[in-house]
């Protein structure tokens, strides 16, 4: 599993889950991406996106985080 930071919060980061090569995550999905918001001063609120298309994760990164470059191989 690769991982990445795709957004870098004052207590959590957002982070992009890759399956290896050849492998996907229970569920058959190929990506997961965690994502936190801010809910109090010492906690986040946590969300969970997954993906089973690299067209679908690919379009999602690119309209929420058009700042991070996307060069890694999805299956």
């Amino acid at each position: 599993m690769q991982q990445f930071i795709l957004k870098e919060n004052v207590l959590t980061d957002n982070i992009l889950l890759i399956s290896d090569e050849g492998k996907v995550f229970k569920g058959n999905y190929i990506a997961i991406i965690r994502e936190y918001t801010y809910s109090t001063a010492w906690s986040d609120k946590l969300s969970v996106k997954k993906f089973r298309s690299k067209d679908k994760l690919v379009n999602y990164i690119n309209k929420n985080y058009p700042e991070f470059e996307f060069m890694y191989e999805v299956n």
